[in-house]
């Protein structure tokens, strides 16, 4: 198919988009924060939308009728069209205000930041190869059968030649229904939902190139997922109502400084801000462990 999309992004763009601010040149950029491990020291890239948390190929299937691209495309393409809409609400209006279809759009959302980072799917890749072949490779009647047909390649290389099929699209494949997984996506659509918003005089919250915080286990009392939506908003599920009223209760800037300790500790390389003030601490979450 023509014109396939090759570039896909891991953090969508509409969770990057609220850290764009102009530059020096007037121009439209991402400050990501980094640890220069050349230098030694903490650094910064200033790039548009396409210059973060992209990689070439990462969801690219070897075949498939709709497109190789077909993951990336349709399922996260309508996966972060419908999560967007449901964002504005939330910012705009707040949890009550979300329909449960709506609620649902944005857990698929919150799910898929985990599921498409590029260690995960590389790991799905790899593993439905390697389980799918060695399903075929070592069932006794299957390798009989293809004995007595006088065939010598393998089971799994048989299957894939004659059918075009491929072990690689099928591991990656599995990301749909881990996005769709109703066991952990109906814990939180029911969760208590919440959207922390922080005043002039509370500072800002920056965002990480793994943007979701995630807190003990889905269905854990205490467990709690936590969203950066802009510099100045962050979304909230809880399971407990306790910890609900905590949330409520904690004050913006310690709430912010909690959540950027989070955000920088989880970070894969880049943290964005729109502050400078956020590269005094930094480099304590993103050096290397082993540097001083």
């Amino acid at each position: 198919m023509a014109n396939e999309a090759r570039k896909h992004h891991f953090v969508p763009k509409l969770l990057l988009r609220p850290w764009v601010q102009p530059n020096a040149s007037n121009q439209n950029v991402l400050c990501g924060h980094y640890w220069n491990e050349w230098h030694g020291q903490m650094d910064k890239k200033s790039k548009g939308l396409d210059g973060f948390c992209s990689q070439l190929d990462l969801l690219t299937l070897k075949s498939h009728n709709l497109g190789r691209d077909a993951i990336e495309r349709i399922f996260f393409g309508e996966v972060d069209t419908k999560g967007a809409i449901a964002r504005d609400l939330l910012l705009q209006s707040g949890p009550q205000s979300l329909t449960g279809e709506q609620r649902c759009d944005f857990s698929r959302l919150l799910l898929s930041l985990d599921v498409r980072r590029p260690v995960i799917v590389e790991k799905l890749r790899n593993a439905g190869t390697k389980s799918y072949r060695a399903t075929l490779d070592n069932d006794p009647e299957i390798l009989a059968a293809m004995s007595d047909a006088g065939i010598e390649e393998t089971p799994s290389s048989y299957y894939e030649q004659q059918t075009g099929a491929s072990f690689e699209d099928i591991g990656v494949a599995t990301i749909q229904r881990l996005v769709d997984n109703p066991k952990i996506g109906g814990q939180l659509i029911n969760a208590h939902w919440y959207v922390k918003h922080l005043g002039k005089h509370d500072g800002s919250l920056v965002l990480a190139d793994r943007p979701l915080i995630r807190i003990r286990g889905y269905d854990h009392p205490g467990g709690a997922w936590v969203l950066p939506l802009t510099p100045k908003a962050a979304f909230i599920a809880v399971n407990h109502p306790e910890n609900l009223n905590r949330m409520q209760r904690v004050t913006p800037q310690r709430f912010a400084k909690q959540t950027n300790y989070s955000s920088a500790n989880q970070a894969e390389r880049f943290v964005f801000s729109i502050d400078d003030f956020h590269e005094r601490w930094l480099g304590k979450y993103l050096a290397p462990t082993n540097q001083n």
